[in-house]
């Protein structure tokens, strides 16, 4: 690596940025292989909802890290792909329950291994505790900026 590319991965956001965006592109790459027609933002709500499904949006969107309005676009593309639905909650007309399909839930298998192929190219030649550790610290990132 050359003496500018090393100095501006000494900056921890710079190096975690970058990484972020290695890791966005991969997954991309590898969804995009996998034929199943969603995008990494999409994953990140399918695998919540393979969790608890039958919630409402401002649950699930606690669960996902993201604010309503950004969930809805991503709703409203998965519910087109025929993998979610919404249904009216009877005692409030006002609001819906995100549901999985049952085409969702026959590709549950294939995208949860996807996801672990992913993690493992991730984190390969990472040790046990290195794992522990980088989980740990990432935990920590999202804490400090959610206080």
């Amino acid at each position: 690596m050359n003496t500018i590319l090393l100095q501006i991965l000494d900056s921890m956001c710079i190096l975690l940025a970058k990484s972020e965006q290695k890791h966005f592109s991969y997954t991309k790459k590898m969804l995009d292989q996998s034929g199943l027609e969603i995008s990494p933002g999409q994953l990140v709500v399918l695998y919540s909802l393979f969790t608890k499904d039958n919630i409402s949006i401002s649950e699930l969107s606690k669960n996902v890290l993201l604010d309503n309005s950004t969930l809805t676009g991503l709703i409203d593309r998965l519910e087109k792909a025929g993998f979610v639905m919404r249904i009216d909650t009877p005692n409030d007309r006002r609001s819906y329950q995100i549901i999985l399909t049952e085409k969702a839930k026959s590709h549950k298998s294939t995208i949860l291994q996807l996801m672990k192929q992913i993690e493992s190219k991730m984190l390969e030649g990472s040790s046990e505790a290195e794992i522990f550790m980088f989980r740990s610290i990432l935990q920590r990132i999202l804490i400090n900026f959610n206080s």
